[in-house]
């Protein structure tokens, strides 16, 4: 009787765990669609809403033109909803606006074609915009012929061939430089998915692709971009096999370690729902882009076909539409921060993700640029010294006798008095005020405790502790809990003092005293706006911010070191939004990405090459010839 009961406990025992083993595969975290869906209903929850619905008419339209058109590509592809709050909103944001960015006008047309819209809006951009900044802009073209749209720039066959005309060596497709980028390659597949097994042409090139990026895949299972793992490279593969039928959670090609591409997508989630870009704080373009990759693998197990072959697309003759449409022109860049001043985004996928050659980060798609600056004007003289113009003053950047480093007004006077330049730490605005040789002094003192400000301050903070304390005396109230809080807050006083360092614009550009093993040389230009329409006065008519320079190096020293060491030694305001040991410089002197467009920004050449790591990972040697230059058509137009 006792060996039946056991034996029955055993055989319960096992049939569980034989349960248990049989839904998790092994070595493997698998995702059903059901819970697919839950984990996008986390994402319209972490976007503050608990009914699609809502989101539509609140948050997406709200941000229509701006970080909404995504969400609703993804939302237009997995439901039934109603867009006409949304498409109304985008109508509006575009009336009278032009878009100079191909890719954005492209992104606008694909989300109203996505919630059934029939403005002329959507014709016009394939007729006009479809190769006007490259390779995305070929893509996303590509997308809306997909959907029946006719260009009169592409057939679809034509556009087919321009694409795989641009293919790379190994197999892969970039924006610029020699190889294959993840990002680029894995949104190319997506609009060539449709075409798969129709062309031969198309067919070998996908196939090939697809083995690319499974040698691009980490041990991790992701992938990365630019030096940095990240979430939205893996969600962009996850899209392109899903919409190639190929399962990202079992296809043995893109698992590695036992993990495949769709966990490392997901090791991003956060507990409140949104994904982070590399394992930190959310993100915006990785949460949307995840919301795509999830959409287009539940439309892969439901068999409904590529996430761009948009559901509800209605033609027919155009309605009136968004009048400032025109121009498919110069510029348009998205996506993500890629960990570093390696190269400039792709432009488009769900947001854009991945970056190549070059230097400069993405983050969003608006076509603004950074806002309004001061109406300021830097050239050179004869001597080589820097001037300045602002606002009608004119100031010259010299030393004086005591070798500081002072700005002349030479506007007003032959003996003009002595001016600070200070600039504000995003735009790089001119505030002058009188000072004399000894402020100057003064402002360039030693600030690390044994000079300049840092004594006073604290023996500030002490008085006024001091007398605090003797208010509360005399008031009677002598409890010790008030004295303590007094010293409490006194200590955080002398610790904020002693942890920062407030310098003076002129202690601050004070060039080191270098003394490399060899030398470079370095120059700043941005000859691509030289014709289009002054947005900032800063930049200098000629377009030079700083001509060849030679400049000491050691081994060990980066291409960012040199930037630095220019930027002190000649006044150069450096915009580094960086982390340490991943600068991302996003303006110099007064210029900055999207100025010029979404595709806009700085990128650095070595020996006539875009490297393929960040500024802060690149390392000079002897005689390199660095180069940063302004692009408003990542790198295209350099």
């Amino acid at each position: 009787m006792v060996k039946n009961k056991l034996f029955a406990i055993l055989l319960c025992v096992t049939t569980l765990l034989c349960s248990v083993l049989s839904a998790v595969p092994a070595g493997a975290r698998s995702y059903t669609v059901a819970q697919v869906q839950s984990l996008c209903d986390g994402i319209v929850a972490y976007n503050g809403y608990h009914n699609t619905q809502a989101f539509i008419d609140g948050c997406l339209a709200d941000n229509a033109g701006s970080t909404s058109e995504f969400y609703v590509l993804a939302l237009s592809q997995s439901g039934d909803y109603d867009f006409s709050s949304y498409e109304s909103a985008l109508l509006a944001y575009l009336d009278g606006r032009t878009v100079s960015s191909a890719t954005s006008r492209e992104k606008y047309a694909l989300a109203l074609a996505a919630v059934g819209s029939t403005n002329r809006y959507i014709a016009d951009t394939a007729d006009e915009a479809i190769g006007g900044l490259g390779m995305m802009s070929l893509v996303f073209g590509l997308h809306l012929l997909n959907n029946g749209y006719d260009s009169r720039l592409y057939s679809t066959d034509g556009l087919l061939s321009e694409i795989l005309s641009r293919v790379k060596d190994d197999g892969g497709w970039a924006v610029m430089g020699s190889w294959g980028d993840v990002d680029v390659t894995a949104m190319t597949l997506q609009a060539l998915a449709p075409h798969y097994g129709g062309r031969g042409d198309v067919t070998e090139a996908v196939d090939r692709a697809v083995d690319w990026l499974s040698t691009k895949q980490l041990d991790s299972g992701g992938f990365k971009t630019m030096g940095a793992e990240n979430c939205e490279s893996a969600a962009q593969v996850v899209m392109a096999l899903s919409d190639l039928g190929i399962d990202p959670q079992t296809d043995s090609r893109f698992i590695k370690n036992g993990t495949s591409v769709m966990e490392a997508m997901m090791d991003y989630r956060l507990s409140n729902g949104g994904f982070s870009h590399t394992g930190n704080d959310g993100n915006a373009n990785a949460t949307v882009e995840v919301f795509c990759a999830l959409t287009a693998y539940r439309r892969m197990c439901y068999g409904q076909g590529c996430f761009y072959q948009l559901d509800h697309v209605v033609h027919g003759a155009p309605s009136g539409g968004a009048s400032g449409s025109g121009g498919s022109g110069n510029a348009g860049r998205s996506g993500n921060p890629g960990g570093g001043n390696a190269g400039l985004n792709s432009g488009s996928g769900a947001g854009g993700s991945g970056t190549s050659g070059g230097n400069a980060r993405s983050s969003g798609n608006a076509d603004s640029g950074s806002g309004e600056r001061s109406d300021q004007h830097v050239e050179y003289d004869s001597n080589g010294n820097r001037v300045i113009t602002v606002n009608g003053q004119k100031f010259i950047e010299a030393t004086n006798a005591a070798g500081e480093m002072v700005t002349v007004n030479v506007s007003e006077t032959e003996n003009p008095p002595r001016e600070t330049r200070v600039f504000s730490d995003k735009h790089g605005e001119f505030q002058s005020g009188a000072t004399d040789d000894a402020a100057m002094r003064a402002a360039s003192a030693d600030e690390s405790g044994r000079g300049g400000y840092k004594p006073y301050a604290i023996l500030g903070v002490i008085a006024v502790a001091g007398g605090v304390c003797a208010v509360l005396y005399l008031m009677k109230k002598r409890s010790k809990k008030h004295y303590i809080a007094v010293g409490i807050i006194a200590a955080a006083g002398v610790l904020f003092i002693l942890i920062t360092n407030f310098e003076s614009t002129e202690s601050h550009y004070q060039p080191e005293d270098v003394e490399g093993d060899f030398t470079v040389t370095l120059s700043i230009r941005c000859d691509t706006i030289k014709d289009l329409e002054k947005k900032n006065n800063a930049v200098p008519d000629n377009c030079i911010i700083l001509d060849t320079r030679e400049f000491s190096a050691s081994s060990g020293d980066t291409v960012y070191d040199v930037l630095q060491n220019a930027a002190r030694t000649y006044h150069i305001l450096i915009d580094n939004r960086g982390s340490d040991g991943a600068a991302y410089i996003a303006g110099i002197d007064g210029l900055y990405e999207f100025d010029y467009g979404d595709l806009s920004g700085w990128m650095y050449r070595v020996n006539g090459d875009f490297p393929d790591v960040g500024c802060q990972s690149c390392t000079v040697h002897d005689g390199d010839q660095i180069e940063w230059l302004y692009t408003t058509n990542i790198g295209k137009d350099l």
